[in-house]
């Protein structure tokens, strides 16, 4: 009895300090003076609540300008995401409409990544903010 109670002193705590590592959060961020960006970045966590769970996956998250501004991260093969997201490999994009009224994300990949879902809707995702 004295050798089960000597090892629950050991073990309880180690199993607390793993715990507590994992229920850290989080926050997606995005190295940019886009005003844009900077504006809605708040919005497009709470829209995608993916984003802050998985940021510590991604690579080279950035901001690139075309037909809309878009906020792009890289999801590498060794990424711990679910595997029904089916996200490995895939580069995002993370559109903002010029108005700052909603966000628009095309792949499946990155839609489910985006709502920690695999279910997800056919065709581009729109999302307001």
């Amino acid at each position: 009895m004295k050798n089960w109670s000597m090892a629950l002193v050991v073990v309880a705590p180690l199993a607390l300090l793993g715990c507590g590592a994992e229920s850290t959060s989080s926050v997606f961020t995005v190295a940019s003076n886009d005003p844009l960006v900077s504006k809605t970045l708040p919005a497009i966590r709470q829209a995608c609540p993916g984003l802050n769970k998985y940021t510590s996956q991604f690579e080279q998250v950035r901001v690139e300008n075309g037909y809309r501004t878009a906020v792009v991260f890289d999801i590498p093969e060794s990424a711990r995401i679910p595997d029904s997201y089916k996200a490995y490999g895939h580069t995002c994009f993370i559109e903002i409409e010029s108005d700052a009224s909603s966000i628009f994300i095309e792949k499946a990949a990155c839609k489910s990544v985006c709502l920690d879902q695999a279910s997800v809707p056919d065709g581009q995702l729109k999302l307001p903010l």
